[in-house]
C-alpha cells in the first residue's frame, strides 16, 4: 500500500457511473460491502488495494470490462477538489500537468505521472510508485483516460494522441480505445504512456487566472505538505505494526521502546497527528481482519485467533464496530465479485 492511500472523493466518480449506467446503488454497496457513509468525510483516504477492489467489482457489476477507461471520459474538473482549481487556474497545459505532477498525491500517491518533450512530441508517462504492487488495470487505465480527456477540456481543444502505450495485456476489443484517444493502444509494452503534438504543452487555458492559481495553489501546498510531513509519527507507528502482525502483537510499551521515546512522548505526539497508539492498533488489526476474510482458507474462528481474541464472539462484535458488517457477511461481500465474473448476474437494477 501506498504511503498516503487515496483521496476518498476518488469514489465518487465510482458512484456516479454506477448510477449513471442505470444500476442501484446501495445493490452495489451490498455486492462489494462497501459503507457508502465514509463519503461524507472529506479529509477520508483509504488503501489503494481498496480502490482497485472497487474497481474491479464495479467492472464485475455492470459487466463492462472496460469500466476504468470509461469512467475516466466522463471525469469532471470538479471531481479534483483543490487539485481541480489548481488545473483550470493554470496559464498553459504544460503548468497544468506541472501542477498535476507535483499535487496529484492529495488525490493518490500510487501513480506517478511524468511529462516532457523530446523529437517525437509531448509524453506523459505513469507509473505505480510500489513496483511490487499490481495495480489494477481500470485503475491505470482511468488515470490516463481522466488526464487525458481534463487536459481536452481545459484546453478546449482536440488532442491528437500519437502512440499510446500500456503494460497489461490486450483485451478482446479494442474499440472502445479508438473512440476514447482516436488511436488503438500497444498492449504488453514497458511504462503506460501517451505521446501527442509537442505544442501541446504550450497550449492556453483559456478560463485561467493568476490570482486565483496563487490562492488554491497555497491551499494545495498546504494539502501536500500535511500528507507528506504531518503524519509522520502515526505513519511510521502503523506501518511498524502492520509488519509486526501477527506474529507478534507489540503493546504501547514495545512501541514506545522501538522508536526510543517515552510513552508519554509518544502518546504526546501521536495526539498531535490527531492520531492514537489503540486507534492505530486497532486500524492495523482491522486491515489484517479484511485480508484474512478475503481468503477462504480461514474460517472466521481461526481468524478470531490469528488476530488474538480470546473468543470469535469479541471478534465479531470488534469487526461489526469497524465495518458495520459481520465477518462473515463482509466475507460473502468481498469474494462475490470474483465468483459473479464467471456466472450470469441478476438485473441489478430491478434490485431495490
Amino acid at each position: 500500500m501506498g504511503k498516503h492511500g487515496l483521496s476518498v472523493s476518488l469514489i465518487h466518480p465510482i458512484v456516479h457511473s454506477i448510477v449513471r449506467k442505470g444500476y442501484n446503488l446501495e445493490a452495489f454497496c451490498r455486492y462489494t460491502a462497501f459503507d457508502p457513509s465514509i463519503l461524507q468525510d472529506a479529509e477520508a483516504r483509504i488503501p489503494e488495494e481498496e480502490m482497485d477492489r472497487l474497481l474491479d467489482a464495479a467492472s464485475s457489476f455492470t459487466n463492462d470490462d472496460r469500466f476504468g477507461l470509461r469512467q475516466g471520459q466522463t471525469i469532471e474538473i470538479s471531481n479534483l477538489g483543490i487539485l481541480g482549481y489548481v488545473l483550470l487556474n493554470c496559464s498553459t497545459i504544460g503548468q497544468a500537468l506541472d501542477a498535476y505532477r507535483r499535487y496529484n498525491i492529495i488525490l493518490c500517491s500510487g501513480i506517478d505521472m511524468e511529462w516532457g518533450k523530446d523529437d517525437h512530441g509531448t509524453w506523459i508517462r505513469f507509473r505505480v510508485g510500489d513496483p511490487a504492487r499490481q495495480a489494477s488495470v481500470h485503475a491505470i487505465e482511468g488515470m490516463v483516460s481522466s488526464l487525458y480527456h481534463l487536459l481536452f477540456k481545459l484546453s478546449c481543444r482536440k488532442i491528437p494522441v500519437h502512440l499510446l502505450h500500456f503494460t497489461h495485456d490486450a483485451p478482446a476489443n479494442v474499440t472502445v480505445y479508438q473512440n476514447a484517444f482516436g488511436t488503438a493502444p500497444r498492449f504488453g509494452q514497458e511504462t503506460n504512456r501517451l505521446y501527442c503534438d509537442r505544442e501541446v504543452a504550450d497550449y492556453p487555458i483559456l478560463l485561467s487566472d493568476a490570482r486565483m492559481l496563487r490562492t488554491f495553489e497555497a491551499y494545495a501546498e498546504e494539502a501536500r505538505s500535511r500528507l507528506l510531513h504531518g503524519r509522520a509519527l502515526s505513519d511510521q507507528v502503523y506501518n511498524w505494526l502492520i509488519h509486526n502482525m501477527p506474529s507478534s502483537f507489540p503493546s504501547v510499551q514495545d512501541t514506545a521502546r522501538h522508536f526510543k521515546v517515552s510513552i508519554r512522548a509518544l502518546q504526546a505526539k501521536l495526539k498531535q497527528e490527531e492520531a492514537s497508539y489503540n486507534i492505530l492498533f486497532n486500524k492495523a488489526r482491522m486491515e489484517l481482519a479484511c485480508r484474512y476474510l478475503r481468503n477462504p482458507e480461514f474460517t472466521v474462528a481461526e481468524v478470531a485467533y490469528l488476530l488474538q481474541y480470546s473468543e470469535p464472539s469479541a471478534f465479531q462484535n470488534a469487526f461489526k464496530r469497524w465495518t458495520g458488517l459481520p465477518p462473515g457477511q463482509y466475507r460473502s461481500a468481498s469474494v462475490q465479485p470474483q465468483k459473479r465474473e464467471q456466472t450470469p448476474k441478476p438485473s441489478a437494477q430491478q434490485d431495490g
